[in-house]
């Protein structure tokens, strides 16, 4: 195990993330559109987010076992943190989904191990958000217009954004009451 954090802690966390991002777009959609819109592009945002997802990576790649390669964990490091700080220079164009995309993908390892050995049926739900993060962050890293094109189609119209909105905020609730109730 990488992490050493429980589900049910885990669950709450993510549930209450949920919650305050999707209720914004639930209560006032025409608001959180417009914010939606301009975020997806906004570089300060995208920069942040990438050099959180490289300090993330290094943290990791510097406290797990890495097996043979222990020995140039320096080096790794060095390079993760070289390749992060390049990325957020070079790569403008869509940086912050891209930096979102690489923090699903690192999340989804988290959700992961707290769901590793936990003996119960309601796991799943964590396991398929994971999974479903994981395919996300792919998504976004690799094709960001993806992402951007969901933004303006989610957007669009103010019901649907809404719609949207409210689904999102009650599986951040279902997430939470899972956490309190149903996950040790």
């Amino acid at each position: 195990m990488t992490y050493f954090v429980s589900l049910k802690i885990t669950a709450i966390i993510i549930g209450l993330i949920y919650l305050a991002a999707h209720l914004p777009g639930a209560i006032a959609p025409a608001a959180t559109a417009h914010r939606l819109q301009l975020l997806s592009r906004h570089y300060p945002l995208g920069v942040g987010l990438t050099l959180a997802a490289t300090l993330w990576f290094v943290i990791l790649t510097g406290t797990m076992d890495l097996g043979e390669l222990s020995s140039i964990r320096l080096y790794l490091m060095t390079i993760w943190s070289i390749a992060g700080v390049l990325l957020a220079i070079f790569v403008p164009g869509f940086l912050p989904l891209r930096g979102l995309g690489c923090l699903l993908l690192l999340a989804a390892a988290l959700i992961l191990d707290a769901a590793f050995l936990v003996q119960t049926p309601a796991r799943y739900v964590m396991t398929i958000l994971a999974y479903g993060w994981a395919i996300k962050g792919m998504v976004l890293v690799y094709s960001p217009h993806l992402g951007y094109q969901a933004v303006e189609y989610m957007t669009a119209t103010r019901d649907r954004l809404q719609i949207g909105s409210w689904f999102g905020a009650a599986f951040g609730l279902i997430l939470v009451i899972l956490g309190i109730f149903v996950y040790p």
